[in-house]
């Protein structure tokens, strides 16, 4: 599979294999072909040219510049990009608006992937050998050349090194043995897999952020910049670590280069669309970042990008202070942080004042609230009862979830089980809509039919052993929602003689129980509701990942069948788990939705997890002033915030208010 020619039949199924290529915003020819213009000098940059401070454009653009098709039209040059930072701890936002490149990236429209800062790529049939084209004459930030001799440093003295990388990313594993990464030319990469890692790709696209990839890839490059800390290149390193402050060269080796590290400098030499000027330290109220001279995209008439010359992060405090920093017009275009439903009344009030609009920002997770019995509990009297499926269908229909959408969630939202968003490739109306209704005279036959008509003299049902039947939540404190859902939650299931109780708990104690089955139950939100996050992220499926409350045991033995909690699982959730082996096998998007919507049909008929509503669409602000900015983005950390938009094509058309 390839993704290099247009015209070729070859680049047809490459196509095929990039889940459509771009939406509106979508790159050109998914950076195939050089610009038709001859490339344009930015009119800030001119002088430094004029005085031989810097080279001329076409010197400092790659042979092959990636093509950016803007979202409305061709933009001007000029202006500030006025945006915010929650604190000291949201380096997230740095990297989701101008810091998203990577060898290859997501499609606007999160369909697919396609290449970035590579030109091109091939996969074999197998899946197992990725091969990435970069672009000749491709410059770091400082103006050093890039090639394949930067991504080697990072695979043979970074991934390779145990000090800097004690256990290399799961993405980069696979027939347990890490990838070999081989690179024949100045222009060539070669990632060879021991056997099928069919979403290495995706895995690739996904920015560098704490719940993704465990380092990003580019950032560990710059092989000229980073070779001073290295212990390898440098015998001093550890010298040079203690004048900097750190004990051992590893610790001031990262200090430089990962996230969110690398943002407190400005030294590191990107490939980002602008670059720090102003770090993001602990003594600072703001960052800012200027223009990449170097940067290697041009638009459509081959102006070279960014439009923006400048991005300014303003450090505030808590999100109420960033709330009236919006109303007051001084954020141009923003959400994290203020996206909330209780936030969005007084946005919305408030945009003439502001001079900003709405754009959406869609969940890419399922659900408010998955419920998630646990139906591997070591009690066997309550395995017994949380494994019936007639006794989960039984407390689903007993939910008043209308109730919980209109007194919870403001209204927003509809009855929801835990299952991909409509509108996607994967939706399943069946699985979907399935036991949402509120009826008891239904919940009360299917509980009868779980085995629990008798009841006691308050009415309350008696299990197997003729004690009442009792269910105990734990519920992370993060999950604020919840936790104001569980005393509605408490009156339904009591009125059809289910006793409920919930126990609020610190996020690491519910990470443990949950690993070492300890509990009945959990709450979480529910992922998956998107098709990438299916794929990526698919453990309300089954039981897949630690957070699979549903059935603790069955994940442990998927994750690691030595671990003394492990249970191998029923033949259909191993149908399910061969199914997304399959996945995995596969480059090909086709096959992957293919072998996914057979899991979610099991998944459907298997019930083994409750849900409660569709996560209402959130939302972002953008100033009117702005243009070429996305009507409706994906929002969750695995499509990598606002990056794929392609920040560097937003543009003021007129003078910012």
């Amino acid at each position: 599979m390839s993704a290099t020619c247009p015209g070729c039949p070859v680049f047809q199924l490459s196509r095929r294999h990039a889940l459509g290529l771009l939406a509106a915003a979508s790159v050109a020819a998914a950076g195939a072909r050089p610009a038709r213009a001859a490339p344009r000098e930015v009119p800030s940059l001119a002088p430094l040219v004029a005085k031989s401070t810097l080279p001329p454009v076409g010197q400092r653009l790659p042979e092959n510049p990636l093509v950016v098709q803007p979202t409305d039209k061709p933009g001007a040059y000029g202006g500030t990009w006025r945006t915010a930072l929650l604190g000291s701890s949201d380096a997230n936002w740095l990297i989701w608006s101008i810091g998203y490149a990577s060898l290859v990236r997501w499609t606007p429209d999160w369909k697919g992937v396609t290449p970035d800062v590579a030109e091109s790529y091939t996969v074999d049939p197998e899946s197992r050998v990725f091969t990435f084209k970069l672009r000749r004459g491709m410059r770091w930030s400082d103006g050093h050349a890039f090639t394949s001799n930067d991504i080697m440093f990072w695979y043979q003295d970074v991934l390779l090194n145990k000090d800097l990388t004690p256990s290399p990313p799961a993405f980069l594993v696979s027939g347990g043995q890490t990838v070999v990464v081989e690179a024949p030319d100045p222009e060539t990469v070669v990632f060879r897999f021991a056997s099928s890692n069919g979403m290495f790709l995706q895995r690739l696209a996904i920015s560098n952020t704490a719940s993704a990839v465990a380092f990003d890839i580019l950032a560990n490059s710059p092989r000229h910049y980073l070779e001073k800390f290295h212990i390898k290149y440098n015998p001093d390193a550890n010298k040079l670590a203690k004048q900097a402050g750190f004990s051992t060269w590893v610790e001031l080796y990262n200090s430089k280069a990962n996230h969110p590290d690398r943002w407190r400098g400005t030294d590191l030499p990107v490939m980002d669309p602008w670059i720090l000027t102003t770090p993001y330290t602990g003594n600072t109220t703001q960052v800012v970042a200027r223009r990449n001279p170097y940067f290697y995209k041009v638009d459509t008439e081959g102006n070279q990008l960014p439009y923006i010359d400048q991005v300014t992060y303003v450090i505030v405090q808590d999100p109420q202070a960033l709330l009236l920093k919006v109303i007051n017009g001084e954020i141009d275009l923003h959400y994290e942080g203020i996206n909330t439903l209780d936030m969005r009344p007084t946005l919305y009030d408030n945009r003439a004042k502001g001079h900003y609009e709405f754009f959406a920002t869609v969940p890419a997770w399922s659900n408010t609230m998955l419920i998630n019995l646990n139906q591997t509990h070591p009690d066997p009297i309550k395995r017994q009862i949380f494994g019936n499926k007639d006794f989960r269908i039984g407390l689903s229909y007993a939910m008043n979830r209308q109730e919980i959408i209109d007194v919870v969630y403001v209204g927003q939202g509809q009855p929801w089980q835990g299952a991909p968003r409509p509108n996607t490739d994967l939706y399943n109306e069946r699985f979907a809509k399935q036991y949402t209704e509120y009826d008891v005279a239904r919940a009360n036959r299917h509980l009868d039919a779980a085995g629990l008509s008798k009841r006691a003299p308050d009415g309350m049902r008696l299990g197997p052993n003729g004690k009442p039947v009792e269910i105990t939540l734990e519920i992370g404190s993060s999950f604020t929602t919840h936790i104001d859902s569980m005393d509605l939650l408490k009156k339904y299931w009591h009125a059809v003689g289910i006793t409920l109780e919930y126990r609020v708990v610190d996020s690491s104690l519910l990470y443990t129980r949950l690993q070492n089955n300890q509990l009945d139950g959990t709450t979480w939100v529910g992922g998956g509701g998107y098709d990438q996050l299916t794929l990526l992220d698919p453990k309300w499926y089954f039981p897949q990942h630690v957070e699979s409350g549903f059935a603790p045991a069955w994940a442990q033995w998927y994750l690691n069948p030595h671990s003394k909690v492990a249970e191998e699982p029923p033949p259909e959730v191993k149908e399910q788990i061969a199914l997304y082996n399959q996945v995995q096998s596969t480059a090909d998007p086709k096959k992957q939705r293919a072998f996914m919507a057979k899991i979610l049909d099991l998944a459907a008929d298997q019930f083994r997890v409750i849900g409660t509503s569709l996560e209402p669409d959130r939302y972002g602000i953008r100033g009117i002033s702005m243009d070429n900015t996305p009507k409706s983005i994906p929002l969750t950390v695995f499509y990598s915030g606002i990056g794929p938009a392609n920040p560097e094509q937003f543009c003021y058309t007129h003078k910012p208010v």
